[in-house]
């Protein structure tokens, strides 16, 4: 029995092996992305909140068991503070001015319409 392959035997058992860990890898990715679609708005509204409203419910469970928030994640704790919530906001404001657009124009159309509508039609006494 030789259990040797030939080069050629060789490269196909490496491409069947590749070949089914890019499938195995696919899936993954199509489960996962699934996973977003259909999550989208609760993980993007979930985010938004941890960054803009940080808990401190982790702080205070690691309290109870005498560790700091650092120790218990490996990674240094922040706080945000007002310049963080400026910067954030400044990023807000095109999107905040493109939601708001519609709605001041809409507003300013009616109201130019009463104006001129009553400047022409204006009722004598």
């Amino acid at each position: 029995m030789n259990n040797q392959q030939t080069p050629l035997e060789k490269l196909i058992s490496d491409k069947e092996r590749i070949t089914r860990q890019c499938k195995r890898q696919e899936q993954k990715l199509d489960e996962d992305f699934s996973y977003i679609q259909e999550n989208a708005g609760s993980l993007l509204l979930s985010g938004l909140s941890s960054l803009l409203f940080p808990s401190d419910k982790s702080a205070a469970k690691a309290k109870d068991k005498g560790e700091t928030p650092a120790t218990m994640t490996g990674q240094p704790s922040f706080a945000l503070g007002l310049p963080d919530y400026l910067s954030i906001m400044k990023g807000m404001i095109p999107i905040a001015w493109d939601i708001a657009q519609p709605f001041i124009m809409t507003w300013g159309i009616k109201k130019a319409k009463k104006w001129f509508s009553n400047l022409l039609f204006k009722k004598k006494k």
